[in-house]
C-alpha cells in the first residue's frame, strides 16, 4: 500500500500538491481520501466539520473571508461567556454537513462558483476581518450587519445582538450601536435598529431570547433578565431567566441539559445524583414558598405551541395582579 506523506495527513491539500509528493490520481480518488471540494483532498480519518471544510475551501478560494451564518458558527458567538471563559450552559450545534458556506470577497472580485458555497461581493475594511484557527472571518459587528442586509429576520438578529452583549459584557451594546450608526443608509439598517432596540444585556442563550420575544410580542409586560430573587435577609434563592418582581412571577426556559442524567455508577458511589434536575426542583420550591409563581417552558412550547405557552404566562401574571 502506498505510504501517504506525513504532510498530507495534517489537513486538506490540493490534488496538485499530492501529485508533487508522489501520489497518483487513482490513490487520491480512492477510499483513503475525501474530496470536500473539487481539486482538494483530505484523509478520511479527519473529522468532517465546518472548520475543516472551510480550511479546505481556502485552497480553492484563497481570498475567501467567511461571513454571515458561517462566521457565526465558526466563531461560536452564540455561546455566552462568563467572565473570560466560555459558558458551559449549552453547546452550540455543529452545522449540518450540507449547510451552505458563506464566503465574502472584495467588491471588485469574483464570487466563488462552487457547489455548496454562497458568494458575496462586499466592501470590507481591515478592521472588519479576524483570523481564527487559520481562516479569515468577518468580525461579529460586521456579521450582524451583513445578516440584516441579506434579509435575516428580526428575531435572529436580536438573538445575535443578545449573545454579543453577553459575550462582550460592558461594551457589547455600545459597539453594536456604533456599528449601526456607521451602517445608516445601507440595506438592513431599519431592521438592525429594531433588533438593537429589542436586545438586552445578560441573556444566557438564544432560546431565552426567543422566550422573551414571544411574551413581548403577545403584549405581556417587559420582564427582567437573569436577575436574582433574594430572601428577606439578602440570601440569593434563584436566578430565573425572566422575572416580573413587581408581581412576584418568573419564567425559566429548560433546555435538554436540564434533563441530563448522571452515570449510574456515579450515583451508586454517591459522587453525583442528577444534581441539575434536583437543583431546578429545589429552586422552584424555594420561590413558591416565598410567594412567587414560576412557570417553566421548553423548546416545544416555543416552537410548537406558542399560543398555549403565552396563555399560561398570561394567566400566571393575571393571577398575581398584573394588568394583562
Amino acid at each position: 500500500m502506498r505510504i501517504i506523506p506525513a504532510e498530507l495527513t495534517r489537513g486538506p491539500f490540493t490534488v496538485a500538491r499530492g501529485r508533487e509528493l508522489g501520489l497518483s490520481d487513482e490513490v487520491m480518488d480512492g477510499r483513503r481520501f475525501r474530496a470536500p471540494w473539487p481539486g482538494v483532498r483530505v484523509v478520511v480519518e479527519e473529522r468532517d466539520t465546518l472548520q475543516s471544510r472551510c480550511r479546505a475551501l481556502v485552497l480553492v478560494v484563497p481570498e475567501a473571508v467567511f461571513s454571515h451564518d458561517t462566521a457565526v458558527s465558526l466563531a461560536g458567538w452564540l455561546a455566552p461567556r462568563r467572565g473570560s471563559e466560555t459558558s458551559t450552559v449549552y453547546i452550540p450545534r455543529e452545522p449540518a454537513s450540507d449547510a451552505p458556506i458563506h464566503v465574502s470577497v472584495a467588491a471588485g472580485g469574483t464570487r466563488p462558483r462552487v457547489r455548496g458555497v454562497i458568494g458575496h461581493r462586499v466592501d470590507l475594511e481591515a478592521d472588519e476581518v479576524d483570523v481564527q484557527d487559520g481562516v479569515r472571518i468577518t468580525y461579529p459587528w460586521r456579521t450582524w450587519c451583513d445578516l440584516a442586509a441579506a434579509g435575516e429576520n428580526v428575531e435572529d438578529l436580536v438573538i445575535l445582538a443578545d449573545a454579543l452583549r453577553r459575550r462582550y459584557a460592558g461594551g457589547g451594546a455600545q459597539r453594536l450601536t456604533a456599528r449601526l450608526t456607521d451602517w445608516q443608509g445601507r440595506r438592513g439598517a431599519a431592521t438592525l435598529r429594531l433588533a438593537l432596540a429589542r436586545s438586552r444585556d445578560g441573556v444566557d442563550s438564544p432560546m431565552e431570547t426567543r422566550l422573551r420575544l414571544m411574551f413581548l410580542d403577545a403584549g405581556l409586560p417587559e420582564p427582567e433578565v437573569n436577575q436574582w430573587v433574594r430572601d428577606e435577609d439578602g440570601t440569593p434563592l434563584h436566578k430565573p431567566d425572566l422575572s416580573w418582581p413587581r408581581w412576584r412571577v418568573a419564567a425559566d426556559y429548560d433546555g435538554r441539559h436540564h434533563a441530563d442524567r448522571d452515570r449510574a455508577e456515579d450515583v451508586r458511589a454517591g459522587r453525583a445524583s442528577d444534581w441539575r434536575l434536583r437543583q431546578d426542583t429545589a429552586n422552584r420550591e424555594l420561590l413558591e414558598s416565598r410567594g412567587w409563581l414560576l412557570r417553566v417552558f421548553t423548546s416545544f412550547d416555543v416552537f410548537q405551541r406558542r399560543p398555549v405557552a403565552v396563555e399560561r404566562m398570561r394567566r400566571a401574571l393575571r393571577a398575581a395582579g398584573a394588568p394583562v
